[in-house]
C-alpha cells in the first residue's frame, strides 16, 4: 500500500471519529474538513465567539470586556454577521456619538497611547460592518442608519482630518494605536499624527464612500457626490502609496510628504478586497509582500525599538506581531484572487497556532508563535472562521444572493469539506465541498446543475449545495 492510500485511511477514520471540542454549542453551521485540527480550530473558534456575546452585544475579548467599534465591525464582516446577526444588530446600532456641528456619528474608540479624535480617525470602519451585516441578512431596517451615521461621519472627517493637497486622510493606522507600531518619535504624541496619511485608515474611508453611495442608492438618496469622492481618493491612494520597487503599499506617508516602506498587513489585505488595488497590482502585492515564519504580520520588518518582549506587551503589541484577525483578511484577499498558495499558507499558518492552547488569542510572536495578549480574542477567532466561509467555500454574500468561488488548498483533497445547517435569511443550506482547487467543475443546488455558482436570496427552505472542484 502506498503512502497516500495510507493517508487517505488515516484521514477518513478521523471524519468517522471527530472530537469533541469545548465550546461547540449545536449542529448549526457544524464544520468538518477530514482534517482535524482544521476541525478543532473551527470548534475552537465558535466557542470564542459564543463566550463572547454578553447582554446581547460582543465584547473584545476575556481582558477586553467592553464593546468596540473596530473589533465589531471587523468581526461582523469576517463572520459575526452570518453566525450572530442579531448580535452584530445591536452591537452596530449603538456604537455612534453625538459630533457638534455634525450630528450622530460612528463612534471613534480610543486608546492609552494616542488618545482618540482626530489622533485616531478610523470610525469610519463601522460603515462596511453594517453594510456586511445587510448584505447577509438583507435587513432593510438598517440602511437608513448606515448611510445617515456613515454620511455624517464622512463629514466629519472632511472638516477635521482631509488634506485636499494630497487627497488623503489623516490619523493613525487602523487598530495600530500604539507606540509600538510607529518609529519612537510618535510614542505617547498623537498630535505627531495627525499630520501623517496611513494605508488601511486612508482605505476605510475609500469603503465608507462606497459603502453610502450603495446603501443611498437603495434608499433612493442622490449618490453621485459620494461616488466621485472615492473614486479621487482611490487615485490618490494608488498614487502617493504605492512602492513600485517593493509591489506593495507602503504603511503611511509622514510628516515631510516622506513615505514609510514598510508594509502594513490590514492595509494591504484591505487594498485588494476594496478594489482600490487593480486586479494586476493585486496579484503582484500577494507576492511581494513580506511575511514571518509564523503566519502574516500587522506590519514588516519589525522597529528595532520595540522589540524588548521582556516588557509589558504594550511595549511591542503592534511591532510585527501576528494579529489573526489581519491574517483572517490576508487569507480572503488571496482567495478573492485565486491564490492558492498564499490562502492555504495562512489557514496553515493560524491552524497551528491554534495548538499553542485551548483559546484565539490576540496576538502571537513572529519569531516562534508564542501566544500573547488577551485570550479568548473575539476578532482572532472571526479571522479563522472567516477563512472557512470566504476561502475554503468561496462564499461571496451580495445584496440578493451568494456566489460561491471556493478555494481549496491540496491538504484537503481527501474531504469532503462540509458545512452543515447554515442558517441563511429564510434559508437552511448544507454545503458540500468534493476535490480541491480554483476551479469550479459542477455547482449543483438540490441536485441539479447549475450554470452559475450562485444561490439566490429570493430562495426559502432547506437546499443543498454540492461543489465539484476541477
Amino acid at each position: 500500500m502506498n503512502w497516500n492510500n495510507v493517508r487517505f485511511l488515516l484521514l477518513f477514520a478521523a471524519c468517522l471519529v471527530r472530537p469533541q471540542i469545548a465550546g461547540a454549542q449545536d449542529d448549526s453551521f457544524a464544520f468538518s474538513s477530514c482534517v482535524p485540527a482544521c476541525d478543532q480550530a473551527y470548534e475552537k473558534a465558535q466557542g470564542v465567539l459564543t463566550a463572547d456575546v454578553q447582554n446581547g452585544k460582543f465584547l473584545a475579548g476575556q481582558n477586553w470586556p467592553q464593546v468596540w467599534t473596530r473589533d465589531t465591525s471587523y468581526s461582523t464582516e469576517l463572520a459575526c454577521a452570518l453566525l450572530h446577526p442579531d448580535v452584530a444588530k445591536t452591537t452596530l446600532l449603538g456604537l455612534t456619538q453625538s459630533v457638534d456641528g455634525i450630528g450622530e456619528c460612528w463612534y471613534q474608540d480610543v486608546c492609552g497611547h494616542f488618545g482618540g479624535w482626530p489622533h485616531l480617525t478610523d470610525a469610519i470602519v463601522g460603515a462596511g460592518g453594517m453594510w456586511s451585516l445587510y448584505q447577509v441578512t438583507g435587513d432593510r431596517t438598517l440602511l437608513r442608519p448606515l448611510y445617515d451615521r456613515t454620511v455624517r461621519s464622512l463629514q466629519r472627517a472632511e472638516r477635521d482630518a482631509f488634506n485636499p493637497k494630497i487627497g488623503l486622510f489623516s490619523g493613525c493606522a487602523s487598530f495600530m494605536e500604539s507606540d509600538s507600531a510607529y518609529p519612537q518619535k510618535y510614542a505617547n504624541n498623537g498630535a505627531a499624527l495627525d499630520n501623517t496619511y496611513d494605508l488601511s485608515t486612508c482605505l476605510l474611508y475609500y469603503q465608507g464612500y462606497v459603502v453610502a453611495a450603495d446603501a443611498g442608492q437603495l434608499l433612493g438618496e442622490p449618490v453621485r457626490p459620494l461616488r466621485e469622492k472615492a473614486a479621487r481618493l482611490k487615485d490618490a491612494i494608488n498614487t502617493r502609496l504605492w512602492l513600485p520597487e517593493e509591489g506593495y503599499y507602503g504603511y503611511f506617508m509622514d510628516e515631510n510628504g516622506d513615505l514609510n516602506p514598510r508594509m502594513e498587513g490590514l492595509g494591504e489585505a484591505l487594498a485588494v478586497l476594496t478594489g482600490v488595488a487593480s486586479p494586476k497590482r493585486a496579484d503582484q502585492l500577494l507576492r511581494s509582500t513580506p511575511t514571518s515564519l509564523w503566519g502574516f504580520p500587522c506590519l514588516w520588518p519589525q522597529f528595532a525599538e520595540w522589540r524588548d518582549y521582556q516588557r509589558n506587551d504594550a511595549f511591542y503589541y503592534h511591532n510585527g506581531m501576528i494579529w489573526p484577525f489581519v491574517e483572517g483578511y490576508w487569507a480572503w484577499a488571496a482567495s478573492r484572487m485565486k491564490n492558492q498558495e498564499v490562502f492555504g499558507r495562512e489557514l496553515d499558518a493560524l491552524i497551528r497556532l491554534s495548538e499553542k492552547n485551548d483559546t484565539f488569542m490576540e496576538f502571537y510572536h513572529p519569531e516562534d508563535g508564542k501566544p500573547d495578549g488577551s485570550p479568548r480574542q473575539l476578532w482572532s477567532a472571526s479571522g479563522f472562521l472567516s477563512m472557512i466561509y470566504h476561502g475554503l467555500f468561496g462564499m461571496d454574500f451580495e445584496t440578493n444572493g451568494i456566489r460561491f468561488a471556493p478555494v481549496v488548498p491540496p491538504q484537503f483533497e481527501f474531504g469532503p469539506l462540509s458545512l452543515k445547517n447554515v442558517k441563511y435569511r429564510n434559508d437552511r443550506l448544507n454545503i458540500v465541498i468534493r476535490g480541491h482547487g480554483t476551479t469550479i467543475d459542477t455547482f449543483k443546488l438540490d441536485g441539479k446543475i447549475q450554470t452559475n455558482p450562485f444561490f439566490a436570496a429570493s430562495n426559502s427552505g432547506d437546499h443543498q449545495i454540492e461543489i465539484t472542484m476541477k
